[in-house]
């Protein structure tokens, strides 16, 4: 019996193990699919989408960090990788057709989320150019 109990925790130990170098792999594909430079920039945006209940939503949210392909936005309502959004920022009226692309862990009952543009994102964001002394800069990706 005490073999079989070893085998089992055994398996069950190197099953975790596997589980746990597939994440890490995941998150360094995510963070090598993020190019360009980003730009830490806290704007206003209003932001539509449906929920998993596929009931409509908007909200007021912001901007964490930018980049010409998407950038990190904070928002209350729940929503999930793949789905799509509409993104508009207030400065300046644009709107941008997005995907959700990485959900991280709620906070203070606020979401980041990684959002990817389906097109460049042109002057969404407005000029994405940071200064290298800057703290408002972040390093290429």
């Amino acid at each position: 019996m005490s073999r079989i109990w070893n085998a089992l925790k055994e398996a069950e130990k190197q099953r975790l193990l596997a589980t746990q170098r597939h994440q890490s792999e995941s998150q360094r594909k995510t963070a090598e699919r993020r190019d360009g430079l980003r730009v830490v920039r806290k704007l206003g945006l209003l932001v539509y989408g449906s929920g998993s209940d596929s009931q409509p939503f908007h909200e007021r949210s912001y901007s964490l960090d930018v980049s010409e392909r998407g950038g990190l936005i904070s928002v209350v309502s729940g929503v999930a990788p793949g789905q799509r959004l509409v993104v508009i920022n207030q400065s300046n009226q644009e709107e941008m057709e997005c995907r959700v692309v990485h959900v991280a862990e709620r906070m203070h009952g606020r979401t980041r989320v990684g959002v990817e543009f389906s097109r460049s994102a042109g002057a969404f964001w407005g000029p994405i150019v940071a200064d290298p002394g800057s703290e408002n800069s972040t390093a290429q990706h």
